[in-house]
């Protein structure tokens, strides 16, 4: 099994479920990395019928505006 010589082993995992900076520029960053993240189609949540990635985007952000307007917990 070959390795690969340019994996960089020291950086960023998304799943590392790290704080947020309290450099805004960088916590800005963060944040929209995880709403792009979560608006990418997977495997296991894949786009709807004919949605593209823009309009799932859009329904993300309808979604978590409706869950905050009826008190449901905050979620990035």
């Amino acid at each position: 099994m070959s390795v690969d010589p340019n994996i960089d082993y020291s950086s960023h995992d998304p799943e590392d479920k790290e704080e947020l900076s309290d450099d805004p520029r960088i916590r800005e960053a963060q944040e929209y990395e995880a709403k792009m993240r979560r608006a990418l189609a997977t495997k296991e949540d894949p786009l709807r019928d004919s949605e593209t990635t823009s309009e799932r985007l859009k329904r993300l952000a309808r979604e978590d505006q409706e869950k905050k307007a009826a008190g449901g917990p905050d979620q990035a």
